[in-house]
């Protein structure tokens, strides 16, 4: 595994986010079959077998036409953000924003050839820690949790969608372990028992500090725009992970515009190999990963998010 770092610009981001985004507003707006080129039909196979895909994209969309056009700007670019849904967006067009995010750190070199069966492996979410709650302190405790959504290479290459699910909501002062022991033992990857990373795996992480936001639909949102942000990938024969600082943008740009649980920090990222997970298992089978840090200042608070890798077998 490893937490991705990219040397995509805050413009070239920002201008991904708005293909995202008009894309979703295409799906929204239901254009016909003979309107769309091969990149909707990526995105149409993929969304197509979200439940209630539609809702969730009219949602995502109206909560952008809400905003001025400066924050729009600011978040989604200045070029698809704008257009009607009748506008397509060329492949070859794609292809030239998707180039501007630049490469990523991660690494998806693939295991060496082995006689022995593959290893299997669980991801679980164990624990997050509070190291400064949100200002003003005296107003009570923070509700903080996370949502993580995920798909493999495999999914997004045969259209299928993501995975999102969040950990519970907490109550949490400066300091504050939750769980306060153990692991909350949350499956991320292996959600029916350990497996073998047959397929490269992307996973993101989005902290929030919960207000009147509605969960379900925050969990339905993140997993729509990832699930959009692969088709795109798959739709020019990128891998997932090219497009990381792409999706990471997209997901904080809509999460900005929703509005509804404030986002703690910026979402962060990792990337799961079979061999990777080799390594980092060698000498104990159980090991606890770097953690995902969300600063959000003295306003939204500061905390640190654990994941554990187990080899199973």
């Amino acid at each position: 595994m490893s937490n991705i770092e990219t040397g995509a610009t805050g413009a070239a981001r920002a201008e991904f986010a708005g293909v995202t985004l008009h894309l979703l507003r295409r799906y929204a707006a239901s254009v016909p079959t003979a309107q769309r080129n091969d990149v909707d039909n990526a995105v149409w196979k993929a969304l197509d077998r979200v439940p209630d895909a539609k809702r969730v994209a009219e949602r995502l969309v109206q909560a952008t036409d809400k905003l001025a056009d400066e924050k729009k700007r600011a978040r989604f670019g200045g070029t698809y953000a704008f257009k009607p849904a009748s506008t397509t967006v060329p492949r070859r067009e794609l292809e030239a924003i998707a180039g501007r995010l630049g490469t990523t750190s991660a690494t998806t070199a693939p295991a060496a050839p082995s006689a022995a069966p593959p290893h299997t492996y669980e991801l679980q979410f164990s624990h997050m820690i509070c190291d400064d709650e949100s200002n003003p302190e005296p107003l009570g405790r923070d509700e903080p949790y996370t949502v993580f959504s995920m798909i493999t290479q495999r999914q997004a290459d045969e259209g299928e969608p993501a995975r999102s699910l969040r950990t519970p909501v907490y109550k949490a002062n400066d300091g504050d372990r939750n769980p306060a022991t153990g692991s909350q033992k949350l499956r991320l990857f292996g959600p029916s028992g350990a497996a073998a990373i047959s397929s490269d795996v992307l996973l993101t992480a989005t902290h929030f500090e919960h207000d009147l936001g509605d969960l379900a639909e925050i969990v339905a949102d993140i997993g729509e725009i990832l699930t959009t942000v692969a088709a795109l990938a798959e739709s020019i024969g990128l891998p997932v992970v090219a497009v990381v600082a792409g999706a990471l943008s997209s997901i904080a740009a809509f999460v900005a515009s929703i509005g509804a649980d404030d986002p703690v920090g910026e979402p962060q990222a990792l990337v799961l190999t079979q061999a990777l997970a080799d390594s980092k298992t060698q000498n104990s089978a159980l090991v606890t990963l770097p953690a995902m840090k969300f600063d959000g200042g003295n306003e939204n608070g500061i905390y640190r998010v654990f994941l554990t890798l187990r080899r199973a077998s």
